[in-house]
């Protein structure tokens, strides 16, 4: 299934014209804007709906540009969420497959890192897919403990990129 990414704009509106959204759908546009307040609005270092057939399946984002890590190579953390109708359709493994590809065009040299829920989910099989591996389980303030996983740019040669 091939998703299409249309980013958010920095008043929370589809960069282009997406039809009508539902109401999970604008909660996403809503709190992308608190997004961009804090992280900034950078491109393509944003927001994102996904789209499927011109309908709105899920949304993913980097939640900032990137930033040095504690290594010194510049890291940028994604996040993505298919809405719940759509699930276990693979929406989820091409959302990630394709913020790997506009990290990897903007930045080849970019580590990248995700959260997951402490426990083996389905994310938790994507990220492997893609060559990410879990470096350890830490507090989020938002979502409490939560499992870290990290992809180096030698980590891409482990995964399948063209899973």
């Amino acid at each position: 299934m091939h998703v299409r990414l249309i980013p958010i704009d920095p008043q929370g509106r589809p960069a282009e014209d997406v039809g009508r959204l539902d109401k999970v759908a604008k909660q996403i546009c809503k709190a992308t804007v608190e997004l961009y307040r804090d992280a900034g609005f950078v491109e393509p270092w944003v927001g994102y709906l996904a789209l499927h057939n011109r309908v709105a399946v899920g949304a993913c984002a980097f939640k900032s540009p990137p930033c040095p890590g504690v290594d010194g190579m510049d890291k940028v953390e994604i996040g993505y969420l298919t809405f719940p109708e759509f699930e276990n359709r693979g929406i989820a493994t091409e959302m990630v497959r394709e913020l790997l590809r506009l990290a990897q065009s903007a930045q080849p040299a970019l580590v990248l890192a995700a959260r997951t829920a402490c426990e083996e989910n389905a994310s938790n099989a994507i990220l492997r897919k893609f060559g990410f591996r879990f470096v350890g389980e830490m507090e989020n303030g938002e979502d409490g403990r939560v499992w870290q996983w990290e992809r180096h740019p030698q980590d891409a040669l482990r995964g399948n990129a063209h899973a």
